[in-house]
């Protein structure tokens, strides 16, 4: 479900209309049906609105990431009936201890986080449209101590990339708005950030040779997941 889709979702299980929802947020009720269409997408303050107005966290609205079953059975940790390997007894016990914490705290964060989900956390922006993709990917890199936002249009990522200052970018090549070299352009203008291409079209990565647009490397769809870890430790020099 792409966010437009989602979007129209929320708004009718809380019984708003088109016009009910633009009165809330002092626009235009074309601006709700663009959104809704996926003909536009909402600039990030508008989606921080959105989610006030509508009683839901950012993440709902956008769609990201769905709910994941997780469970620790003898010091090892299951993620929807997948054993995370990464993980050993250590982080275990510091992800209880996280959990603890915030039940003692009854919702807050603890004071300092447990082993590998530490402040200096390299953050990690994702632009594609193929939301499963992205959900794999957030999935796979958060024990792994990035901290990982999804954007699903070149317009979003270039709005995430504004806001949030990345220290790496996974860029797609193909995507229905603005493709991922038009991308690279407009951050390349403004930052030498590590840029890695994921792409089911690698002949396309020549256009970018091409345009002589510096890039961290690329990897071909579908993804290796330790291709993906591996690119990332090497660009952060771990």
């Amino acid at each position: 479900m792409n966010f437009g889709e989602n979007l129209k979702k929320i708004r009718e299980e809380r019984n708003l209309s088109q016009q009910e929802l633009a009165k809330k947020l002092e626009v235009a009720q074309s601006t709700i049906a663009m959104w809704e269409a996926s003909h536009r997408t909402p600039k990030l303050g508008e989606i921080d609105r959105l989610a006030r107005i509508l009683n839901i966290t950012v993440n709902r609205l956008l769609g990201q990431p769905k709910e994941q079953k997780l469970e620790v059975l003898k010091n090892e940790i299951y993620i929807d009936g997948d054993k995370v390997s990464e993980l050993d007894a250590t982080d275990v016990d510091g992800i209880i201890e996280y959990i603890n914490a915030i039940k003692k705290k009854k919702g807050s964060l603890p004071q300092t986080p447990p082993a590998k989900m530490g402040s200096g956390s390299k953050k990690v922006l994702i632009i594609d449209d193929e939301q499963e993709l992205c959900e794999m990917l957030y999935s796979f890199l958060i024990p792994h101590n990035y901290k990982v936002f999804l954007a699903f249009n070149g317009q979003m990522g270039l709005e995430y990339f504004e806001e949030i200052k990345p220290d790496i970018v996974l860029l797609d090549l193909k995507m229905p708005d603005i493709d991922g070299i038009e991308v690279l352009k407009i951050i390349r203008k403004v930052s030498n950030v590590p840029v890695v291409i994921i792409t089911g079209h690698p002949q396309d990565v020549s256009d970018i040779h091409l345009a002589d647009l510096e890039i961290g490397g690329f990897i071909e769809k579908p993804v290796s997941l330790q291709a993906i870890l591996n690119t990332l430790k090497y660009l952060v020099g771990e």
